[in-house]
């Protein structure tokens, strides 16, 4: 059974920044992968499953260097998130229940980011994530 560890943190104004700046390239990643899946769809009919968005992840690096200060988990988890929409999307017409589609995310609307297996560790109660090109981000957590 996973695990889910849940940390409040206390970051400087800095570790802000990056924080935020980390939650804007996910929620990028998010609309992207839902455009993607979206345009497929309406276009060519053609359904986009998870594994063939995680594949834009290294396309979407090149054309926007700034997504490779995410950790790789990080980003693969958001396209994951935008798969489980689209699950509980069919699900729910499936059900006859009001389907309610997929939305993008506006600015804001995307609030938190999930280090799967690694990017992180926890010593002394000093949460470090790794922030690539940029070190690790070490804030303290009670």
């Amino acid at each position: 059974m996973p695990k889910v560890y849940r940390y409040r943190i206390y970051p400087t104004k800095s570790q802000i920044t990056k924080l935020n700046n980390t939650l804007e390239l996910c929620r990028w990643v998010y609309n992207e992968t839902l455009a993607l899946r979206k345009n497929a769809w309406e276009t060519e009919q053609k359904r986009i499953s998870y594994y063939d968005s995680k594949k834009m992840i290294p396309i979407w690096k090149k054309n926007k260097p700034e997504l490779k200060t995410v950790h790789s988990h990080t980003l693969q988890d958001v396209t994951m998130r935008v798969d489980l929409a689209f699950q509980a999307f069919f699900r729910r017409i499936k059900a006859g229940e009001k389907p309610g589609y997929p939305r993008f995310k506006g600015k804001g609307w995307y609030d938190s980011i999930t280090y799967l297996q690694s990017g992180f560790s926890l010593n002394n109660n000093i949460l470090s994530i790794l922030f690539k090109l940029s070190g690790n981000l070490s804030i303290s957590t009670h």
